[in-house]
């Protein structure tokens, strides 16, 4: 499949910053690359960063003074019982009164989807896996709110895209890696991160997307946690340009729209990703 972009669509990514890119065929990104898109540079420090602390979630260790709190214990409990046979809307609710972990002692409320509450999306060809929500996406109960999600419907719009469904329209549905805000900006625990998993797990089984875009660190880690230990401690940017699986259906990985609000930079490293994703999919 080649991504064609109109007049309209070129404009809008050259608002957006975005350098345009689109692959030659469904099979060539993952071949023979444009070698502008290849030619990377490290990636930025706050990505390193963010794999130091997440290797460290995996294996605590105290290198602050002998003062400092040791971090503290995270407290699982069961799954609620017959999750893998939910539907949308009993998924949903469970997901609302889990107490599978400790971050139910302080969410205010859970964030599943951006889809209508109860009712699950009538088809989505993208399922979007992104890192847990923030004060403000708890707050609306929704993902990608504000400028990350102006930037996030705009890239989508660019490729024919929306998260509402529409006829003749390419679908794609966002959920969180984690249905619950992780408090004081910690980063989340492996622990978490695996509970929490089931739920991912039945809204790919339910949603039977064509294909899964992890966007940020913790959803990449999360999913890729499932097919390889050692694959998901990678740096984000190493795997990028490829496609991985999950629960059976492809994956391709990308940063979070906050992160490109922060390094304009990764745009079009993203825009290639999701060019590289729209590769993948059949149109309606």
């Amino acid at each position: 499949m080649t991504l064609s972009l109109d007049t309209r669509q070129r404009a809008m990514l050259s608002a957006m910053g975005v350098r345009v890119w689109q692959p030659v065929s469904a099979v060539e990104p993952l071949v023979q690359p444009d070698p502008m898109l290849r030619a990377e540079t490290p990636a930025p420090p706050v990505v390193r960063s963010v794999v130091r602390v997440a290797q460290a979630t995996a294996s605590p260790t105290v290198t602050s003074s002998p003062s400092a709190p040791a971090p503290a214990a995270v407290v699982l409990k069961a799954l609620p019982e017959g999750l893998a046979e939910m539907d949308w809307a009993a998924l949903q609710n469970a997901a609302n009164l889990c107490q599978a972990c400790s971050l139910c002692e302080t969410r205010q409320h859970s964030v599943f989807s951006n889809a209508s509450p109860l009712k699950p999306p009538p088809r989505t060809d993208w399922l979007i896996i992104t890192d847990p929500p923030s004060v403000e996406e708890e707050r609306k109960g929704d993902v990608f709110v504000n400028t990350e999600g102006e930037l996030f419907d705009a890239m989508l719009l660019a490729l024919g895209m929306a998260r509402q469904a529409a006829p003749d329209q390419l679908t794609a549905t966002v959920v969180p890696v984690l249905k619950c805000r992780v408090p004081a900006q910690r980063n989340p625990h492996a622990e978490e991160l695996q509970q929490c998993r089931a739920y991912l797990e039945r809204q790919v089984a339910l949603l039977q997307p064509q294909v899964i875009v992890a966007m940020g660190r913790w959803a990449v880690q999360s999913v890729l946690t499932a097919t390889s230990a050692d694959l998901a401690s990678q740096p984000l940017g190493k795997l990028r340009g490829q496609v991985h699986r999950f629960a059976n259906t492809p994956v391709v990985v990308t940063y979070h729209p906050q992160s490109l609000l922060r390094t304009p930079l990764d745009k079009a490293k993203a825009w290639a990703d999701l060019c590289l994703a729209h590769s993948l999919t059949r149109r309606p």
